[in-house]
């Protein structure tokens, strides 16, 4: 059976202690929230300029917990992160390291949630599924999608293209290192990946066809280690869909099913 190699992300680690210390004065790595966008279930988060220290943000719900680095590349940009733990009350922290693992919040706001179909929270262009970034990709979907007339037609047609196009990347999946992010564009010309990188591709490439696509973590009675998949939306249910494990199969010339098992998978994170 084929087992991708055990897959670290930073955007998953939380922090072994979030320090309660006096909020950081306003300066270079001050940030603010953008909530225009709060119907969509997504939150901005603009810093001042590009961060002289290491940033994260921490959005929380009901006890449960997403963190995130805040990686930025010019002043003013905005990072925009899922709210996809349904609708309500909402924690959103910014924090700055201080030293080591040490940080002190540059900001903290509670915002109410309400997104009326939540599916669409899944369409979203985030720091996870930068899709609207990726212009080769868009293009090749475009190319792959014109003769479908249904979502599932597009979902199977960008399926079968990844399975047998896109080969696991062994000697990535070696020297990962914690804060890696695959790059959408990057995964479609090289044509390797480690499974966040399929889940990520495919995700990005459903999304940008108006299919809710949900990037999953977790683990998977088909593989041994930390695994990513996807959740599609089709015909009203979510399907599991798992295009690492398939591509594996496909290159040994086994038939793989589209839609996967519910209960051979447990899911730790949504993204």
């Amino acid at each position: 059976m084929f087992k991708p190699a055990r897959l670290l992300l930073t955007i998953f680690i939380l922090f072994a202690a979030v320090p309660t210390l006096a909020f950081a004065s306003a300066g270079a790595n001050k940030a603010a929230l953008d909530t225009s966008a709060l119907t969509k279930g997504t939150i901005g988060i603009r810093l001042a300029s590009k961060p002289t220290v290491d940033m994260k943000a921490k959005i929380s719900k009901n006890g449960t917990s997403y963190t995130y680095t805040l990686n930025t590349s010019a002043d003013g940009q905005i990072v925009w992160l899922p709210l996809q733990m349904g609708n309500g009350q909402y924690e959103v922290m910014v924090l700055e390291r201080v030293t080591g693992n040490k940080y002190r919040v540059n900001l903290t706001e509670k915002i109410s949630v309400t997104v009326k179909n939540t599916p669409d929270v899944f369409l979203n262009s985030t720091l996870s599924i930068a899709w609207e970034n990726a212009g080769k990709t868009l293009a090749k979907t475009k190319q792959l999608t014109k003769s479908a007339a249904t979502d599932e037609q597009k979902a199977k047609a960008i399926y079968e293209y990844i399975v047998r196009n896109v080969s696991y990347d062994k000697d990535l999946a070696r020297k990962i290192t914690s804060d890696y992010v695959p790059d959408i564009d990057g995964t479609l010309a090289s044509g390797k990946a480690i499974c966040y990188g399929y889940a990520t591709l495919y995700a990005a490439m459903l999304r940008s066809e108006g299919i809710p696509a949900k990037l999953v973590m977790g683990k998977s009675n088909l593989v041994d280690e930390y695994h990513a998949w996807n959740e599609v939306y089709l015909n009203g249910k979510w399907v599991v869909v798992d295009t690492t494990v398939d591509a594996g199969l496909s290159k040994g010339d086994k038939k793989a099913a589209f839609a996967k098992k519910a209960s051979d998978y447990a899911a730790a994170k949504y993204y």
